[in-house]
């Protein structure tokens, strides 16, 4: 189960490269070109790096690159552009701290992400932690140890029997989310407890039992003094005649091995937020199919629209519908 899980980061990488190939991503941003031009070079190394190390794996890439749909750019685009708004949200409302007191973000399930990059580069004050299962950082130390693209950006890493990526300010190291023993050790280590504190969280609560995400939440909530959650995961569907969840779970099981065990019990925005049991205004979710219409400029739609042709409008509203972003914060 574990790999068949570390494999979904292939799907995200694939996605995003085919996102970056048909111009959906970066998003266009005026007086922004220097880090437009850095995100495509930061995932393009990334990509020539995963060849280098693993050719099984960049080849499972290249196909699902090829084989990419509008809809699945779409959804990589929002997925990705709805994050990194939040992201930017955590950071101006803690833009007063400084070097004595960084904010720091814990990556749970991080994969390939690699937002950390430039990120660390644009706030001097922030602390990252990349965590996931041990031949996920393995694999992802070896691309950023061998580019000088990522050397340059991120520093060399230092010597440590408990780390496979470290830095003063980025650590990459390997923990399995369902021990919170080992959780608990890790975090310990490599992040302060009484500083403002953001965590991530990408397609992980959804391949994790109840009771080990529940205990992952309780645990976290619990370190750190003050927090925001950043949570993006399918949802199944609360309506009895909405398939989608069924069909999704039915096809994940044959095809890959994967179970997501809660996925049609948080199978609803006001469900999806029970996970994270703070009340609200502490909490809010999103579907993206609400983040399309009501957060992406009529600009913005007709350059997507100009990008590939989409006539399936409908099935497009169907699957965003049933993808939230979700946000929890607690002092």
């Amino acid at each position: 189960m574990n790999r068949a899980v570390q494999e979904t980061d292939y799907d995200a990488f694939s996605c995003k490269v085919s996102a970056i190939a048909k111009h959906y991503l970066p998003r266009q941003v005026a007086g922004e070109e220097k880090e437009e031009g850095e995100f495509v070079q930061l995932h393009m190394a990334y990509a020539q790096g995963l060849k280098s190390v693993s050719r099984r794996a960049y080849s499972k890439v290249d196909r699902a690159v090829k084989s990419a749909q509008p809809v699945m750019n779409y959804g990589t685009y929002l997925r990705s552009i709805a994050i990194d708004e939040a992201i930017a949200c955590f950071l101006k409302e803690h833009a007063n701290f400084g070097a004595d007191a960084p904010v720091q973000v814990v990556n749970l399930g991080c994969g390939s992400d690699l937002r950390m990059v430039q990120l660390l580069s644009q706030v001097p004050h922030m602390k990252w932690l990349d965590l996931d299962f041990k031949e996920s950082v393995a694999l992802k130390s070896r691309i950023l140890k061998d580019n000088s693209l990522f050397q340059r950006e991120l520093g060399p890493s230092e010597a440590t029997e408990t780390a496979e990526y470290s830095t003063s300010r980025y650590c990459l190291a390997s923990c399995n989310l369902n021990d919170i023993a080992q959780v608990a050790e890790t975090l310990k280590r490599f992040t302060t407890q009484d500083c403002p504190t953001l965590v991530l969280s990408e397609c992980v609560l959804c391949y994790m039992k109840s009771i080990e995400s529940r205990a992952l939440i309780d645990y976290i909530k619990s370190f750190y003094k003050t927090g925001t959650w950043i949570s993006y995961d399918p949802i199944g569907g609360d309506d009895s005649a909405d398939k989608f969840g069924k069909i999704m779970q039915t096809n994940l099981r044959e095809s890959r091995h994967l179970e997501m065990p809660t996925l049609m019990i948080f199978n609803s925005p006001e469900k999806y937020v029970q996970r994270f049991d703070t009340p609200p205004p502490s909490t809010s979710v999103v579907t993206m199919w609400q983040y399309y219409v009501q957060s992406v400029s009529s600009e913005e739609k007709m350059r997507l629209k100009a990008l590939q042709f989409l006539d399936e409008i409908e099935e497009l509203e169907i699957i965003l519908s049933h993808y939230i972003l979700a946000e929890a914060s607690w002092l």
